[in-house]
Order: structure tokens, then sequence, then C-alpha cells
């Protein structure tokens, strides 16, 4: 299963990289930027292992936090809401690095992280479990939203599409033995 999902990870991330440069955006070289930082780490986890997991976990966090940054409060009261197709993307992309942080952390093996969290660790678990399936769901949804539209959103629902496989081939070695 493990090549599997590293070789679902890796799909996912040249996908969302290639959807990313390929597509007009506001704030570019901050997606392109963290685009590219979700593919190296997807690189080097799946290959290469240069940079520990937790190392890749805050880079990732540190992306998602600058691509979260543009839904501040001023701002998302222009844009009138989650049904509007640009927040609820932004909104996606910011979380699925944050998730995909998780992800990461949690697959790190022994280490700090492991040895801290054992104590808590069927609870956070099952919270590492419902965040995937909230991401999941809100990927699908989001998906769906853009095909339908009547615009040209074929970029961002490809790229939609792709972090959600990359973010469930993330958590999926992680949840196994949670749910077994």
């Amino acid at each position: 299963m493990g090549e599997l999902a590293h070789g679902a990870m890796l799909v996912g991330a040249l996908a969302c990289a290639a959807c990313t440069i390929a597509g007009p955006r506001h704030g570019r070289v901050v997606d392109v930027a963290a685009s590219s930082v979700m593919l190296a780490a997807m690189v080097d986890m799946s290959l290469t292992h240069v940079l520990p997991g937790l190392a890749w976990a805050a880079v990732l966090v540190a992306a998602g936090l600058a691509l979260g940054a543009r839904l501040r409060v001023g701002r998302a009261r222009e844009v009138r809401g989650i049904r509007n197709h640009r927040l609820a993307r932004e909104l996606h992309r910011a979380l699925a690095f944050i998730v995909g942080a998780w992800a990461i952390a949690g697959a790190a093996g022994p280490g700090a992280a492991a040895s801290i969290a054992h104590a808590h660790a069927a609870s956070t678990g099952l919270a590492f479990g419902a965040a995937v399936l909230a991401m999941t769901a809100f990927g699908g949804w989001l998906v769906a939203r853009l095909a339908r539209s009547g615009r040209r959103e074929g970029l961002h629902a490809a790229e939609a599409a792709s972090t959600t496989l990359m973010l469930a081939a993330m958590a999926l070695p992680a949840l196994v033995p949670t749910l077994g």
C-alpha cells in the first residue's frame, strides 16, 4: 500500500503544481511557491528522504498560513461567503496544506511528535480521520460546484480534485492502523 500511496501523492502534487502554474491567480507568487513546496515535500517523503517529516510539516504549515492570510476578515466580507468560488478554492487550498502537514507529522514515525502524542493516539487518530473526511467532502463539493459552473473553471476543478486525491493518499497509511 505504501508504494500506491506514494504514487498517488506524487501524481496529485504534480497535477496541483501544473494547474497552479498554468492557471491565472490573484497572489500568484504565493500560490506557485506553496505548490512548489508541496511538490518538493511529496518527492522527498516518497523518494529521497532528505528532510525529516516534521521539518516538512512545519514548512507546509507555514505555506498553509501564508495561503490562508488572504482569507482575513476584511477580505472575506468582500467575497460574500463560501459560495463564492474564489473564496472556496483559497480556503480548500490553505486547509489542505494544514491537514497535509498533520498527515506528514503523523507519518514521521517514532520521534518527538510520536512520543508526545502517544498517550492521545486514539483521539488524535479520530480527529485526524474526521479532518481528512471533512477535507475530502469539501474537495468533492468544490469539484462538483466548479464543474457545474458555466464559467471556465476546469483548471480549478482539476486542482481541487488532485489536491483531494493527494490528501487522501497521504492520510490512508496513517488512518489504516487507527481503523483496524
